[in-house]
Parts: structure tokens; C-alpha cells; sequence
């Protein structure tokens, strides 16, 4: 089976990233920040990704907008359930 995300870990637990804007919650910060991308206008986009994408208030900018949690419990679950 092919890993699925990104896995990142604090104090040995699964972390995921939220958007704050709308609660969407995904296990790649690089998933998340394209995401955060959709709620800006087109125009940003596309100014953001020509020019502004390498500096570092780039990054600030998509941080403002991530809330990073620990998952504390799990459960598991069918596969699938997650491949649907």
C-alpha cells in the first residue's frame, strides 16, 4: 500500500493541520496550504504563486490560517472507509 499523506509527529502524536477560516483538516501542511489558497481571490492566486511564493511572508501569510492539533485518541477504521 502507497503512504497517503504526510505523516508528521509531536511528543510521538499524530498531528493534523486545520484551517481556521473553515474547519478543513487535512494530515499535509502543504495540502492544507493549497487549500488555504482556494478562500483568497483568483487574482491573489495567481499573484501569490508567480511572484510571492518563495518569500518568507508567504509562509507567514499560510500560518495564519493553520491551527496544527495532536491527535490524542484514535480508533480504527476500514480501509475502506479512508479509499472511498
Amino acid at each position: 500500500m502507497s503512504v497517503l499523506h504526510e505523516q508528521y509527529e509531536h511528543d510521538g502524536s499524530l498531528v493534523v493541520f486545520t484551517c481556521t477560516e473553515c474547519g478543513y483538516t487535512s494530515l499535509s501542511i502543504g495540502t492544507l496550504h493549497a487549500h488555504i489558497e482556494t478562500h483568497w481571490s483568483t487574482l491573489g492566486w495567481l499573484k501569490f504563486h508567480t511572484v510571492g511564493f518563495l518569500l518568507p511572508s508567504s509562509m507567514d501569510r499560510w500560518m495564519e490560517y493553520t491551527a496544527v492539533r495532536r491527535v490524542d485518541e484514535t480508533s480504527e477504521v476500514p480501509v475502506e472507509e479512508v479509499m472511498q
